[in-house]
């Protein structure tokens, strides 16, 4: 009678032994089967998932955040077949900037956050070199700024400082920010006096505010309303859209076009989920991001041209500046960013003084570039 393991095994019914081995009648089919089914798993694993998260309405007609995030969707799904799912959450769903860039920084419920400028800037200081004001001249420059080499670089260290890779710059409500109040037209420097201006929990911004001559009140978006209502506020400044989707009418009742501010927003990804990826799925992120950004500025242009329209409409008194009038903003405004930002903040000078010199450079180069392409006499 056979004893120990291998006795009981030639009791088990299915098995034999042969030549001293131990054998399943049909192992061979078995390991067949569980091959071609290895090897379906594989052809056919689960899509991975990219959350997203963004702070503007889940809507497709009123701002240019959310088509452009739809129709990234769209892209990385039909080009990686299904194997990247994109999931969304507007309107703050899941936070606000902050809490849900943090998230993202995390990487498990939330991989992926567009955010402000002011926000961002609480994870990657020297964001703020940007926020200088009239840094610009025309969007077509601020685009070309963000999508230039220069800035790629100066992006660099947000992976190893934040844990965040950097995807591109969206406009925020159409780039320049208008003024409103419910005092007064501004049109001067001395028009700010006894005014109490909201503005983002940004230093920067107070900073510009304070040497303008305006009382600076800060506070987060959600309270805006309720103080300009009340006269906690008087004003406040934001891109044209923005406006319209606030209903600034409702407080304010005059608009100036101080174009102080060029208001961005910049998309990130977690850079662990991101090289996690396959090469393949990278590459596609990477451009259908890119296609959303250029959709996104046209979107954003022309929510800020239609929005001016409905200002008017609903009975606004508008006031855009002439070069001169800008120009003694800008007189003001600059050395007290720059004051602000090397004292207080602490940011290189040389970084703020390389960052005026590309706009400068890139503005010179795209005059020169479209003189010559489009036949302008020299």
């Amino acid at each position: 009678m056979a004893t120990g393991k291998a006795g009981c095994l030639r009791k088990v019914k299915g098995f034999t032994e042969k030549g001293g081995k131990i054998m399943r009648k049909g192992s061979i089919w078995g390991l067949i089967f569980f091959l071609v089914l290895g090897l379906g798993t594989a052809l056919y694993a689960a899509p991975t998932k990219l959350v997203l998260a963004h702070i503007y309405p889940g809507e497709l007609e009123n701002n240019e955040v959310h088509p452009a995030v739809v129709y990234f969707k769209k892209l990385v799904e039909e080009r990686t077949a299904g194997q990247l799912t994109v999931e969304i959450f507007p309107g703050g769903q899941l936070g606000s900037e902050i809490e849900y860039t943090r998230e993202a920084q995390a990487g498990v419920t939330v991989h992926s956050a567009i955010l402000s400028s002011g926000a961002f800037s609480s994870f990657y200081r020297k964001y703020q070199a940007v926020v200088a004001p009239y840094l610009f001249p025309d969007r077509l420059t601020a685009w070309a700024f963000f999508d230039s080499k220069f800035f790629a670089e100066f992006m660099r260290d947000l992976i190893k400082e934040t844990g965040l890779r950097y995807l591109g710059t969206m406009d925020d409500g159409g780039g320049f920010v208008a003024l409103t109040s419910s005092l007064r037209q501004v049109r001067k420097p001395a028009d700010f006096k006894g005014m109490r201006v909201r503005t983002e929990e940004n230093p920067a911004h107070m900073a510009i505010m304070k040497a303008l001559g305006a009382s600076v009140v800060p506070m987060a978006w959600g309270e805006v309303a309720t103080a300009l209502a009340t006269g906690v506020a008087h004003a406040q400044f934001n891109a044209p859209s923005i406006l319209v989707w606030a209903k600034m009418w409702e407080t304010q009742k005059y608009v100036s076009f101080t174009n102080h501010i060029y208001n961005t927003l910049t998309w990130v990804i977690n850079d662990k989920f991101f090289r996690s990826l396959p090469p393949d799925q990278q590459r596609v992120v990477l451009k259908a991001a890119r296609e959303a950004i250029i959709l996104s500025r046209g979107l954003a242009a022309q929510l800020s041209e239609r929005a001016i329209d409905t200002l008017k409409e609903k009975g606004m008194e508008l006031a855009f500046l002439t070069p001169e009038e800008l120009k003694a903003f800008e007189k003001l405004a600059k050395p007290a960013f720059e004051k602000w930002a090397v004292e207080e903040f602490k940011l290189d000078p040389n970084l703020i003084r390389s960052v005026r010199q590309e706009v400068e450079r890139i503005a010179q180069e795209l005059d020169k570039r479209y003189a010559e392409f489009y036949g302008v006499s020299p």
